[in-house]
């Protein structure tokens, strides 16, 4: 299998959008990622602490966080023409939260601004010790994204729109307005159907009425420990009772690596890469969707992007947060 620098192009390496080779006749569009941003408030400790005691952090940094976003951090670095569309605070904290999507060449023009309201804020523990990830989330205030708003868009725009499995009853409208415009404008090879595709990481049982109208569903391991399954295998057999015909399903479980069933039916399994020291396991999920999206939207096989997606899932443990992905991908040889 061809190196990842060698699949991404020689342009990988800079932090700028758009740069990546090897993309299809449509690639001037954007892939949209709808979900949420939240700032971060991430803490390095040697060991998980115990509650009621007081421990020094070794590090201690904010980062823009957030489903969505974290996707668009990883495509734009892939070269992918990315825009982030969700709901952002005007007060506290948002003049951080656009400077960093600028840095990254995140598209942000049709984001929905509220004011009078709190920026939704995660305070992560990463313990040094144990890899371990823990997150306690709050968000007071901030309206989430309705359908009315996603229907502003101009789906001309888009190759690509995946959503976060969240908000369920208004990104069941959304779905279904993509898959509308589908059937409508998108008749020929010259204009491709957008695809459409899900994240469902939280365990609410809700989520499953958005199967139908995903073409490509990303499965996190809470979601698939939820319906009971205890492997992969388990939760593609699972997932796809719910699915529409046609649909492929992907699993990423951690350490045991992804396993995924394309269209044809046809089940490919990846085993995961972990780097030699495990760093920042915060957004490795988000990292596996993002490269994955990138890869099969450039025309590459479900068994290469699944691949593709453990390794920079791995390269992304063995770092921290999302700015320097494509340099530890040269570190690492991959």
């Amino acid at each position: 299998m061809m190196g990842l620098l060698e699949a991404c192009g020689s342009a990988v390496h800079r932090l700028s959008p758009g740069t990546m080779s090897n993309q299809p006749v449509h690639s001037t569009k954007r892939v949209l990622c709808v979900g949420l941003c939240t700032l971060d408030i991430v803490q390095l400790v040697n060991t998980y602490p115990i509650e009621d005691s007081d421990q020094k952090c070794l590090e201690s940094r904010w980062q823009r966080g957030g489903n969505a976003s974290n996707n668009c951090s990883v495509l734009s670095q892939l070269g992918q023409n990315c825009e982030f569309y969700g709901t952002l605070c005007k007060e506290n904290h948002f003049s951080f939260l656009a400077e960093d999507f600028n840095k990254y060449g995140i598209i942000t023009e049709n984001c929905v601004y509220h004011s009078n309201c709190e920026t939704p804020t995660s305070t992560v523990i990463l313990s040094l010790d144990s890899g371990s990830r823990t997150i306690v989330h709050s968000n007071p205030s901030l309206p989430e994204l309705k359908f009315d708003e996603f229907k502003r868009l101009n789906l001309k725009n888009y190759s690509w729109v995946h959503f976060e499995g969240r908000n369920e009853k208004e990104v069941m409208l959304m779905m279904e307005y993509v898959e509308h415009w589908n059937s409508m404008y998108n008749k020929d090879a010259s204009n491709p159907p957008i695809t459409i595709s899900l994240d469902l990481e939280k365990p609410r049982s809700m989520l499953l009425d958005l199967l139908p109208y995903a073409d490509v569903i990303f499965i996190g391991k809470d979601f698939a420990k939820s319906r009971n399954c205890t492997n992969m295998s388990e939760t593609l057999k699972n997932i796809a009772k719910d699915t529409k015909i046609g649909a492929t399903i992907i699993c990423a479980w951690s350490d045991r690596g992804a396993m995924a069933r394309g269209p044809d039916g046809v089940t490919v399994q990846s085993p995961a890469f972990p780097p030699r020291q495990i760093i920042d396991t915060l957004g490795a999920g988000d990292t596996f969707c993002a490269t994955v999206i990138c890869f099969l939207s450039r025309g590459k096989s479900l068994q290469e992007s699944i691949s593709f997606g453990c390794q920079i899932a791995g390269a992304k443990v063995g770092q921290k947060g999302f700015s320097n992905i494509s340099s530890t991908l040269e570190k690492n040889n991959l």
